[in-house]
């Protein structure tokens, strides 16, 4: 096909007649490349999700007048607030160099790499070209902006793998994690909850329950393995969720039968870094599982 000057170029769709220059609070959206979706398969514990969170936060560390805000990396996109004061950096060349850190790093040029599952890991494209802003003119508008970011993660079901998925703030599972079992047999009164950056456990047995209470009540960050699916989630979690402090996990085995405990019970010994365990019934399934994980 000829080369048309009418049809053929590029329409810039930053707002005409601003000054990117001048200063204000921006919403930026960044679409990433389906390219880079196929060789990363960009999970909910990728890497790459630290690699763009530290970039980000680099923006206002190597800029005296840039101040990146609130942000949330999706397994295909990218939303955060930043805001600019009047001086010498330019919205445009502050996104540029973000997402060119970003590519540099993930492409193994920079200071980290990410093992990418594609041949053409050095030439794959990270980021589509251009990126989305809005101009946010009042605190109202700001506000809603933050809100949207906030609750962005749990509204999206996403797949770890192995038939795992997950709903909610991907970024627990990175933390330190508390593995939380306790036979069915309740007690008259339940030793103290240990402090953890976040607690992990099905939460299913009357005890546990017990707990997953006070958890909310505390505010704790926590990553619920139920025996539920997340068709149906509970009206208990909609505020920690919205306000990221929680990380709903399905089951592949969500019969709600001693075979589905089991594996629930496996899947948070395994996966917990040490363990809160304060009543265990002799010679039950707990025991027994607690037993073989030495």
């Amino acid at each position: 096909m000829a080369f048309d000057p009418a049809k053929h170029h590029r329409r810039s769709i930053r707002l005409k007649g601003h000054d990117y220059s001048g200063g204000g609070l921006y919403f930026i959206t960044l679409c990433a490349h389906r390219e880079f979706i196929a060789a990363a398969g960009a999970t909910c514990m990728s890497p790459v999700r630290e690699i763009i969170a530290e970039e980000w936060m680099r923006c206002g560390e190597v800029r005296d007048d840039v101040f990146p805000g609130e942000f949330v990396v999706m397994p295909d996109h990218f939303h955060g607030l930043i805001k600019i004061r009047p001086g010498q950096s330019e919205l445009g060349h502050v996104i540029g160099s973000f997402k060119a850190a970003v590519s540099r790093r993930i492409r193994g040029r920079g200071d980290s790499q990410v093992a990418l599952s594609s041949d053409t890991a050095p030439n794959v494209r990270i980021w589509h070209r251009n990126y989305y802003e809005m101009i946010v003119r009042t605190p109202e508008a700001a506000e809603n902006i933050r809100q949207y970011i906030r609750m962005n993660p749990w509204k999206c079901i996403q797949n770890f793998g192995n038939g795992l998925r997950g709903m909610g703030n991907p970024a627990l599972w990175n933390a330190e994690k508390l593995g939380v079992l306790c036979s069915r047999v309740g007690a008259a009164r339940m030793p103290p909850i240990p402090d953890a950056a976040v607690y992990l456990g099905g939460f299913h047995s009357p005890p546990e329950k017990q707990i997953l209470e006070e958890l909310l009540k505390r505010r704790a960050k926590i990553i619920i393995c139920p025996a539920w699916d997340l068709g149906s989630i509970r009206a208990t979690c909609m505020s920690p969720l919205q306000e990221n402090r929680l990380l709903i996990l399905e089951m592949k085995n969500r019969d709600g039968n001693l075979a589905a405990a089991e594996a629930r019970n496996r899947f948070v010994i395994q996966n917990a870094d040490r363990l809160y365990t304060p009543l265990i019934t002799p010679g039950g399934m707990l025991d027994r599982l607690l037993r073989e994980h030495g």
